[in-house]
Parts: structure tokens; sequence; C-alpha cells
């Protein structure tokens, strides 16, 4: 069963109007207006991608069974997921029962680093991040709801975004260390800035879109690590996928080596 909603392709213009929007609501409180990190409420990234989906506001945050669904529309459910999709696991259990559920996990393509005073809010640097996002560096998160993928009623969307990435010095705040960088800033803002592309994912063929070129007839994961540029624990991942939805098979070993063949 393919699974289809109103969005079937990229769309810049309701992009940018769904980041204007969200700047207007915010009367321009955010960290690219210079005001002071730390103080939003809900999280940029999250905020934009919900209008984008739905820009009618009357259908977020509604209650379905013992949970609050980012977005409900004729299409379904939507989830807004920035950050683990592990943790949806329990709501997706009982939100399937109800309807089709999108769950939407954005994946940062391109980012600049933009370096704050968290007291003033006055700009210290600006530089552009080496680290660049695919579908593969999105594998982790994927991969936490293996069990889910050939659910013909679940649908995960893939944007691919630019972003500005807003971090702090001297902030007072509650999180864990390993969420501070190296140089003590803390991540306070995440604010995109364009979509580039999306993956979607609605049923088992569409995950065709993890198989990179170049693989022989018989390969192994580190013969898949080289053809998709990722490591091999991605790899591994995206194999273990690949052969739950049907695309490719195991057929023996070589050495200590799975070896595998597309379907």
């Amino acid at each position: 069963m393919i699974i289809t909603n109103n969005i079937n392709s990229i769309d810049k213009s309701r992009f940018s109007y769904a980041l204007g929007i969200y700047n207007s609501e915010n009367n321009g409180n955010t960290p690219s207006h210079g005001k002071i990190i730390g103080t939003l409420g809900e999280k940029s990234l999250h905020a934009v991608l919900k209008r984008y989906y739905e820009p009618d506001r009357s259908r977020h945050e509604i209650p379905v069974g013992n949970y609050v669904a980012d977005i409900v529309n004729q299409d379904g459910i939507f989830e807004i997921q920035t950050r683990g999709l592990s943790n949806l696991r329990p709501k997706l259990n009982e939100l399937l029962e109800f309807c089709r559920v999108t769950v939407v996990h954005p994946v940062i393509v391109s980012r600049r680093i933009i370096s704050m005073n968290s007291e003033t809010g006055e700009i210290i640097s600006v530089r552009k991040s080496p680290k660049h996002g695919s579908v593969y560096s999105a594998l982790r998160e994927l991969y936490t709801l293996r069990e889910f993928v050939t659910d013909g009623r679940l649908t995960i969307r893939l944007p691919f975004l630019t972003a500005d990435e807003y971090r702090a010095f001297g902030i007072k705040t509650n999180r864990r260390k390993k969420q501070r960088t190296k140089n003590g800033e803390y991540v306070s803002d995440t604010v995109p800035t364009d979509i580039i592309d999306e993956i979607i994912l609605a049923q088992p063929s569409d995950y065709a879109a993890l198989i990179p070129a170049g693989l022989p007839e018989n390969f192994g994961a580190a013969d898949f690590a080289a053809a998709a540029g990722t490591d091999p624990a991605a790899a591994r991942m995206a194999l273990n996928l690949l052969v739950r939805t049907g695309l490719a098979s195991r057929t023996g070993k070589n050495g200590n080596s799975i070896v595998y063949k597309l379907v």
C-alpha cells in the first residue's frame, strides 16, 4: 500500500512561508535576531517543520488517546521528532491503532555554527561546520524503528535542510555534560534556513533509497560502507533494514563476514 500526503515533494515557498510565520508569531524573538538564547519555548527546528507540514495551527497539539500528537489532519497524525526516534516507540504503538502516522525526522545536510554570548546576545563568531548529514547519518535513528518499517500505516519523512546552529557561552542549564561542546559551548537552538530535498519512506520498496551505486553482485558490509561513504556500523544497520524490507538477502559468509545480494 502506498501512503500519500498532501506534500509529495519539497515546496521551498511553503517552507519560507512557514519560517516567516514562525518568526512573526514570536515577534522576531529568535537567535537570528540577536536575542538572548536559552529563553525560547518550542525549539525553532521543530516549530518551523510543524508549520511547514500543517500551516493550520488549530490542527497542532491534538490529544489522541494517552498522547498529544504534533499534527492531526486529513492525512492522519504527524509527529515531528528532531532527536532520538527510539522515544517514539511506545507512542507509535498506540497512535498506529487510531490511524496512519507520519514521523518527520530532519537531516541537516549543511550548517553554520553561530557562537553567541548568552547574556548579551552578541555574536562572537560564525563558521561553517565541516559535518554534512545524509540518509546514512539518520540510520541510527531509523534503525530504532525497524519493527515498524513494514507497517503500511507508518510513513517516515526525512527532510534535508540547511540550518544555523546557535551556540551559547556561559548559559546556565541543566543539560548533561555530553551535550556541551569541547570549548564549553551549549547548542541552544537550531534554526532551519532552507529545505533541499526529502526522502519519503512509505512502503518497503522505498528503502531502496539506502542502496548506494557501485555495489558488486555479492558484497559485504565493508563493500557497502565504501560505496555509501559511511562507517561499517551504519552500513550494517542499512543492510539489516534492506533485508527486513525484502530488498536484500543474506547468501552466506566469507570468513566471518556475511555476504549479501540485492533482491
